[in-house]
């Protein structure tokens, strides 16, 4: 019984920390009057201030170390530009994909994006085929290639593919890089806060006309940009590899609800085939045996999620 009790309040923040992520939905859906652009740069400044405060409060001193020591290390410097320019992309895909009604592609997204990591990781650092990784890579492409045409040529789930994309390459490049996942987070967003001044200082009228309801909205959504970070950082020390791995197929199966049962977006038979394909090659993962080295904890070895 000992050896279980640390699990339950580890597995209550991982889960939390999805919880608040795919809740950003809802709060994009309020600001969709907003050119994305706008919700985008509002989004990069109060996160960059949260995760500041986050640094400092939960880490003290060693935050400073961190970043002092990220700042002296000239080869995980030269990708930070490339792994802000990556993250920040993808928050402004799934800010345009609520605007324009288009949840489910990014909900796809984030399911294919593990399936491309697969790849990357066999191409990039070489891993091994393991048992049934063929089989759910298959899979999930035809469930993809399903929910393409479902949509016909005029409705690709490009955003959904670009989603896919960004977040895959990212993940690789945290893994080959090798940051402290705060400390990171905190120097991306300060590298894409830069951009996103100068935008505000261009476009002063738009930040003019922001009303007290649309401010509210944009400080929250800088907030559950970074405290699930806090949350899942803490939960890393407690949770077995492959429980982590699993758990990150809530957000986008929370995204996808959303997107079904409350902004009531179409979905017909032949997109419905395309994610039950996917959920199976998920189901599967699930349910095979665990390898040994799998069960050990990811503090040291799981790149961190951003969204």
């Amino acid at each position: 019984m000992s050896s279980t009790r640390p699990l339950s309040p580890a597995l209550a923040l991982n889960i939390s920390a999805y919880l608040l992520w795919a809740s950003a939905a809802l709060l994009f859906k309020q600001l969709e009057h907003l050119p994305a652009w706008l919700v985008l740069v509002q989004r990069i400044l109060w996160s960059l201030l949260f995760c500041g405060l986050i640094l400092l409060l939960y880490r003290g001193r060693a935050a400073l170390a961190e970043l002092g020591a990220l700042l002296r290390t000239p080869r995980q410097l030269v990708w930070l530009p490339l792994s802000s320019l990556l993250i920040a992309s993808n928050w402004f895909m799934v800010i345009w994909a609520v605007g324009a009604g288009r949840l489910q592609d990014a909900s796809l997204g984030y399911y294919l994006a593990p399936a491309l990591s697969l790849l990357l990781a066999k191409r990039l650092f070489h891993e091994p085929w393991r048992a049934g990784e063929p089989l759910c890579l298959g899979l999930c492409v035809l469930g993809a290639s399903l929910i393409a045409l479902a949509g016909g040529l005029q409705h690709v789930p490009w955003i959904g593919l670009l989603i896919a994309l960004t977040f895959a390459l990212y993940s690789a490049l945290k893994k080959a890089v090798g940051m402290p996942p705060l400390a990171g987070l905190t120097l991306e967003t300060a590298v894409a806060a830069i951009p996103a001044t100068l935008y505000l200082l261009i476009e002063t009228e738009q930040s003019a006309a922001l009303s007290g309801g649309d401010l509210q909205w944009l400080v929250a959504i800088g907030l559950v940009t970074t405290l699930p970070m806090l949350f899942y950082v803490m939960s890393l020390r407690h949770l077995p590899l492959t429980t982590v791995g699993n758990l990150q197929y809530l957000n986008p199966s929370l995204m996808f609800l959303l997107a079904v049962l409350v902004f009531q977006e179409n979905l017909n038979a032949l997109k419905l085939a395309g994610f039950s394909l996917i959920w199976a090659a998920l189901l599967y993962q699930l349910l095979k045996p665990t390898p040994p080295e799998a069960a050990v904890s990811p503090a040291k070895k799981l790149s961190h999620p951003e969204h």
